[in-house]
């Protein structure tokens, strides 16, 4: 390849390409300017620990109408119920209907902009809800199901056509996963008693990744949640979540 050519192809490819506005040669004259340095993306791990605060996170529901809009809806940064020691960020609310997603939410920061990633889950909660109960819609141990998302804008509850309230992504819903959100588990702990009253921490996980394109400041946000078909009232405490992110 001779040297014109070879300057024809590389200029070309970045598209910077410039060609004499005179003359009619078709002369080629290299353009200093460079594409930005976006650095080069690395595996992570960003552990969350709810012990140490919740500065940064924010609480909402999803998936209901006006009609059957959750009650008894609340959160903070609160004590874990004995025998557990330490806090957790209390998440509760009451589904009037047959599905409530209750969620935490914030963003991550940091990473190389514009950029695809991978994102894998492992959350770490306290419950009183056990496996094998009844209970009005399904059990609070077999039909509240832990899940997470991740999405490159604010996620948010946004009012969609037929006056449903969902989030603002493809989460999927209760235990259906969606492109955009993963169902972890079940919610409940085998040997607790159906009356509760007994609090245990436990983990749930999935190796299903979301994959999630960072913006052009290098941060996504993600959510930690429960998607509930049990119609009475729930209530957990996140106590901290482990998520891997590798580029792809």
């Amino acid at each position: 390849m001779t040297i014109q050519k070879y300057l024809i192809a590389v200029l070309s490819a970045t598209g910077v390409l410039t060609l004499a506005a005179c003359g009619g040669g078709g002369e080629i004259f290299p353009n200093p300017y460079k594409l930005p340095d976006k650095g080069t993306p690395v595996a992570s791990t960003v552990t969350i620990d709810f012990n140490t605060g919740i500065d940064g996170w924010r609480a909402d529901v999803a998936d209901y109408t006006d009609k059957d809009r959750p009650t008894e809806v609340a959160s903070g940064w609160k004590d874990l119920p004995a025998p557990l020691s330490g806090k957790g960020y209390y998440l509760v609310s009451h589904n009037n209907s047959d599905d409530v997603l209750t969620y935490a939410t914030r963003q991550l920061e940091g990473f190389i902009p514009t950029t695809k990633y991978a994102v894998t889950f492992e959350m770490r909660y306290a419950t009183d809800a056990a496996t094998g109960c009844m209970g009005v819609g399904g059990s609070r141990g077999e039909s509240v199901w832990m899940v997470v998302a991740a999405n490159y804008y604010n996620i948010n509850t946004v009012e969609q056509p037929g006056g449903h309230f969902r989030m603002n992504l493809d989460r999927g819903n209760q235990a259906v996963s969606g492109t955009q959100g993963k169902v972890l588990g079940t919610q409940g702990v085998a040997g607790l008693d159906c009356a509760g009253g007994k609090w245990v921490s436990t983990t749930r996980k999935s190796s299903e990744a979301i994959e999630v394109t960072t913006d052009k400041d290098g941060r996504f946000w993600i959510a930690l949640g429960a998607d509930s078909g049990f119609e009475g009232t729930n209530a957990f405490y996140l106590q901290g979540a482990t998520i891997n992110i590798k580029p792809l």
